[in-house]
């Protein structure tokens, strides 16, 4: 498992580490597809792959009101279609699509900094 840092989070969740196995928040692993905020953890979010993701899943990120939404596609870097991204332009949200390691690094950095972030993550085992 890759040890993303070993500073104290503070009082929101952390993503401590993050592997095929899963993402580690706290002292809890999760090896399904979850939706992270520094204050609440939606586990089993669906999809179950970049190629089930819908609006619809989307939406489940976008009700939250994040100033910044991060999509984890899994152990490769993963791409909406275009009639997905034009639906996430309209709602006017940063969504920022990356590997899962790549989007737990980053969701640390934001909630550390105080910002209101969400990330929806797959795990490293699906892509």
């Amino acid at each position: 498992m890759i040890d993303l840092t070993l500073e104290h989070p503070g009082e929101h969740h952390f993503v401590h580490a993050v592997d095929i196995t899963g993402i580690r928040i706290g002292d809890s692993l999760y090896s399904n597809p979850i939706i992270l905020t520094p204050e609440q953890i939606f586990e089993n979010w669906a999809p179950g792959s970049m190629e089930e993701l819908r609006l619809e899943h989307l939406e489940n990120l976008f009700a939250l009101e994040p100033e910044v939404a991060l999509l984890g596609t899994g152990p490769n870097q993963g791409f909406l279609g275009r009639d997905l991204m034009i639906e996430v332009y309209k709602r006017g949200i940063g969504l920022e699509i990356m590997t899962t390691h790549a989007a737990c690094r980053t969701y640390n950095i934001l909630a550390s900094d105080g910002r209101r972030v969400a990330a929806a993550l797959l795990p490293m085992s699906m892509g």
